[in-house]
């Protein structure tokens, strides 16, 4: 079964090298928090992957995510989007989210679990047999009431499993890394959430290019904002594959209607101001 801790304080007299703090302060800043998250926790406990999750209606969003060796492609991202997809209602990081939305913001609730534990053979092939994962470690907390965030931490088999020495030294920092975090939401700008800009960006392809499909529209608006083919496959809940038939579709009608194909190129489209009626 997962194992689960509640934690609220850093250990009395925690001691932590001077470049992971260093790290730690930098991902307070809000920007590129997953790696730096990922720098600070590599210099205790040699980890492959972050990634950093908000849990909204009961499903779970990837926020950001990390590697700390590259593999040529988004391995966060591409996991997720098969977990959102298939897995992620088996999960017992769900109940948890529901039930640390109801606790103080100072509270970090934990779960470890191995991956021969998860209850699906399809989850453990499709993503730790595929990944060679050996398990995770999520750090959850609310830095406001119904408001919960993730913070996941995988390793593979060149790190092997999670040892009991390395989750008491990464329980010992959960605290830090709670406050740490909520520091990068409060300092992340003030600026249109991504739904937001998604669905303006809808609105302008949609007057702009209206041969556009609402499906081929929907990606384009994702691609205008900055969103990689995971990404938008994790939030519309297709496979990637389908993101990138749908984008050379989309791609052709913009080519028929003499419109440059590019991503700079569609975020400058969908923000262009629509002249009044």
């Amino acid at each position: 079964m997962p194992a689960t801790w509640s934690l609220d304080a850093a250990p009395p007299g925690l001691h932590l090298p001077g470049p992971a703090v260093a790290d730690l302060l930098d991902a307070a800043t809000g920007r590129a928090t997953a790696s730096r998250m990922l720098a600070f926790i590599n210099r205790l406990v040699p980890v492959e992957y972050l990634s950093l999750v908000e849990f909204r209606h009961d499903v779970p969003e990837l926020v950001e995510g990390s590697a700390e060796h590259a593999h040529g492609r988004d391995v966060v991202a591409e996991c997720f989007a098969i977990y959102r997809r298939s897995y992620f209602q088996s999960d017992a990081v769900m109940p948890l989210a529901n039930r640390v939305g109801g606790q103080p913001s100072n509270q970090v609730a934990a779960l470890h679990c191995h991956a021969n534990e998860l209850p699906v053979a399809g989850w453990r092939n499709d993503i730790y047999v595929r990944e060679r994962l050996t398990g995770r470690l999520s750090l959850l907390h609310a830095p406001a009431p119904g408001a919960v965030f993730g913070i996941h931490l995988y390793r593979d088999e060149r790190q092997g499993v999670f040892q009991p020495a390395h989750i008491e030294q990464l329980l010992a920092v959960a605290p830090l890394l709670r406050q740490v975090h909520q520091a990068a939401l409060q300092a992340a700008p003030p600026a249109q959430d991504r739904d937001s800009r998604c669905a303006r960006a809808w609105a302008a392809l949609g007057v702009r290019v209206p041969a556009l499909s609402p499906r081929e529209r929907a990606v384009c608006a994702r691609i205008a904002c900055g969103m990689s083919a995971d990404g938008i496959a994790a939030d519309l809940d297709i496979a990637p594959s389908t993101v990138l038939t749908l984008r050379k579709r989309a791609y052709l009608k913009l080519g028929d209607a003499g419109l440059p194909t590019n991503r700079l190129a569609l975020a400058q489209l969908a923000a262009l101001p629509l002249l009044p009626h």
